[in-house]
């Protein structure tokens, strides 16, 4: 009786091992007890499982060839164990986790001779490949949580769960549940990962990083000195050239290099104790990041041309990988030339979405290591300076043989009052007048915008600055330009309190000089920051907009008046001339057209209008009192418009003057400031006299006095493309250039028919 106690006693512990065993290695006991019951529409694995495929961190693929083993980093990152350690690609694991996540039961075909005598026809068998997916347990230890073997793809569609669309199907044979050995129809396929063979699972990308996380890119070709080298403090910081030279880079041309580094992909990845290597380093690539302790070193070597088809290709190899890349190195058809031309044309159509322009412009977004931008000349940036105007308030231009200067001042405006910026300009030491914003804005933004032709020389470490400078005319500028920024705001906390704080920022200061190509013998126009290191080769573009002409700078409106200071409207036609009086407080209009009375024709909204155009007008560009072609013109002046007003006059009001002409435009100093004078600071303060005397100001009933302004145009030229009017105003001389259409206006008909 002990004898059959003990033997039952051990058998049971032989079956609770081999229980264990199989609970270890399948996570579930179908094994031994037989055949899982699949129905329709049911997910292959349980949902216990499949919840759990976020944690799979072992995979192993085989098919009747090969078998590679992977494992997951911390990072995330899959690598290849066996045969031998390489990236996998992350397409492969996210493809693989996804279908046996999503796969759901079809049908499951019966297990008989028909079945049997169709293994071939089903790949389970003759083209199979065996999945299996692992998790770690409470003690460490590899658990199998799926574990299944794909066939061929099925004839059949299932539904995509929408209720509209359908998605493929595959065979697949699963012994995850025991010893079931029939073929089940399931939705999903991913065979089209394996079409290649297990060897091309491996990562196609030399480069993994996370682009935000660079911090330093570096350049090195063979037989060249200096490396070129690219830092950054931080993501949000700008990139900025460091080697063989100190200058700016072109943000977007390094963040696109950035992104082509990222999305380069080989053609073919080889183990590179089987491959040879053609050719022989040409160029490394080294990227820093503060996610990794070692850089990324990618050596790219010389082209070659493929023996099957005469495809420019390259080999590369990278430091954190034991393969060898097979990159493509130009494309077959040159983008240069007139096939260049026509692309960019049809990229340059409306009609095409951005999405399809874009694949366009790129060649079906393969990257070619000849389009890589890898030189100094690719990567600087072109710009004269990176000053725009919404950043500026005070601009001095002062030219070598003028002892005159330009001063452009920026008078801030207030939100909350509705009161926009206004720009003033003035020259020498005439006062400062409201100057035209557009020019101005474009004078400033065409520092940075306008790209230099080239870059004429770099300040080469340890060179002295002030005969480099010299060699180009630097020394004596032809035109100094001083620039400063508004002050900076930012919060800072003190005491525990959040403080915004205003940070001065220094001014920067520009020099342009005519400088004579020794080589060409052509002059050129060139400038340099002051403590900067490039000499640049300025585009004319940018030189045309240097002048110390007023005419220039003067706003263009051609009349400032208050619409409750019109008293009389003449427009002086050739006929008879029509007077027209006006009365504000009323809002009434009265007139004559030569003798004749014709109040009743007025059409007040009409004239209305017709003086909030006047009000708008503007000249296309002044003109120097003396131009004869404007005078010859003026002589019979074809119309003429005549404001008489009633002007409020404030000359007997008792104001501070703000002294703002305090730049020293003789050194141009980065020192220069704005301090006020001590009237502008009294100004400035609270319950002062100017203070009392602003207020009395405005209770107060001013004296006013009469003015006029008449304006005259006659036609230009007729002959010329784009006609214009040469206009002139009476009282003061100044001549102008009107737009064609905006002279017509002027002869706008005020009265009903």
């Amino acid at each position: 009786m002990r004898i059959i106690t003990t033997v039952f006693l051990a058998l049971l512990a032989i079956l609770s091992v081999t229980a264990s065993v199989f609970l270890t290695i399948d996570g579930n006991l179908a094994r031994l007890t037989g055949w899982y019951s699949f129905k329709p529409g049911m997910s292959l694995f349980s949902t216990e499982n499949t919840t759990r495929l976020s944690d799979v961190c072992w995979m192993r693929i085989r098919d009747l060839h090969d078998t590679i083993e992977c494992s997951k980093a911390e990072d995330g990152t899959w690598w290849i164990n066996k045969p031998f350690r390489d990236r996998l690609n992350p397409t492969v694991a996210a493809a693989i986790l996804t279908f046996t996540e999503k796969a759901r039961v079809v049908d499951t075909l019966p297990l008989n001779k028909h079945t049997r005598s169709r293994l071939r026809e089903y790949g389970v068998q003759s083209n199979p490949h065996t999945i299996t997916l692992k998790v770690k347990d409470s003690q460490e230890d590899l658990t199998t949580i799926a574990r299944y073997t794909l066939g061929n793809v099925s004839p059949w569609l299932a539904d995509a769960g929408d209720g509209e669309s359908v998605m493929p199907t595959s065979y697949l044979r699963t012994d995850f549940y025991g010893k079931d050995k029939r073929i089940h129809v399931v939705s999903g396929n991913i065979l089209n990962i394996f079409k290649d063979g297990l060897s091309a699972l491996r990562d196609p990308r030399p480069l993994l990083f996370t682009p935000d996380s660079i911090r330093e890119i570096k350049i090195t070709h063979t037989g060249e000195k200096a490396p070129l080298l690219i830092k950054r403090a931080s993501a949000e910081a700008p990139w900025n050239i460091t080697s063989p030279c100190i200058t700016s880079a072109d943000q977007d041309k390094v963040n696109n290099l950035i992104a082509s580094f990222a999305q380069i992909s080989a053609a073919k990845v080889e183990d590179a104790a089987d491959c040879t290597i053609n050719g022989n380093p040409s160029s490394t690539i080294e990227i820093k990041s503060i996610t990794q302790d070692e850089p990324i070193k990618l050596t790219l070597y010389d082209s070659f041309a493929s023996p099957t088809d005469g495809q420019q290709l390259c080999h590369a190899t990278v430091s954190n990988r034991p393969v060898v890349f097979t990159l493509q190195a130009q494309p077959r058809v040159s983008r240069k030339g007139s096939y260049s031309r026509i692309v960019n044309s049809i990229c340059n159509l409306p009609v095409l979405p951005t999405k399809a322009m874009a694949q366009l412009r790129s060649g079906n977004e393969t990257i070619y290591t000849s389009d890589l931008p890898l030189s100094l000349d690719e990567l600087r940036s072109l710009k004269f300076t990176d000053i725009i105007d919404k950043d500026v308030e005070r601009v001095v231009l002062k030219a070598r043989d003028s002892a005159d200067s330009l001063r452009l001042l920026l008078i801030p405006g207030d939100k909350e009052s509705e009161v926009s910026d206004i720009w003033m300009y003035s020259v020498g030491k005439a006062p400062f007048e409201a100057a035209e914003e557009l020019i101005v804005r474009r004078f400033i933004n065409g520092l940075g915008s306008i790209p230099v032709r080239g870059v004429e020389a770099d300040l080469q470490p340890g060179e002295d600055r002030r005969s480099f400078m010299a060699r180009y005319g630097l020394d004596k500028p032809y035109y100094s330009l001083y620039i400063r920024p508004k002050s900076c705001l930012y919060r800072a906390t003190l005491f525990g309190i959040d403080l915004p704080l205003v940070k001065d920022r220094d001014a920067r200061i520009f020099y342009i000089a005519r400088y004579r190509d020794p080589v060409t013998g052509k002059g050129k126009w060139v400038g340099m920051e002051r403590n900067g290191n490039s000499v640049f080769w300025l585009s004319t573009r940018l030189t045309r907009t240097f002048s110390l002409s007023p005419n220039k700078w003067r706003a263009r409106n051609l009349v400032n008046f208050p619409i409750s200071a019109l008293r009389k409207l003449t427009l002086g036609f050739q006929q008879a001339p029509l007077q027209l009086d006006y009365d504000y407080i009323g809002e009434t209009w009265s007139g004559k057209l030569g003798d004749e009375d014709v109040t009743p024709r007025i059409n007040p909204h009409r004239a209305e209008y017709y003086i909030r155009q006047l009000q708008k007008l503007k000249a296309s560009e002044w003109l120097d009192k003396d131009d004869e072609y404007a005078l010859e013109a003026l002589r019979t002046p074809a119309f003429s418009v005549r404001l008489d007003l009633e002007i409020t006059d404030y000359s007997d009001a008792d104001v501070v003057v703000m002294d703002v002409n305090d730049l020293d435009h003789e050194s141009l100093a980065p020192s220069m400031g704005d301090s006020r004078t001590d009237k502008a600071r009294e100004a400035l303060e609270e319950n002062t006299a100017t203070d009392a005397a602003l207020r009395a100001l405005a209770l107060q009933e001013r004296k006013t006095h009469a003015s006029s302004i008449t304006i005259e145009v006659a036609p230009s030229d007729q002959t010329s493309d784009k006609p214009f009017f040469y206009g002139r105003i009476k009282e003061t001389g100044e001549l102008f250039m009107l737009p064609f259409a905006e002279a017509q206006g002027l002869a706008g008909n005020i009265l009903d028919m």
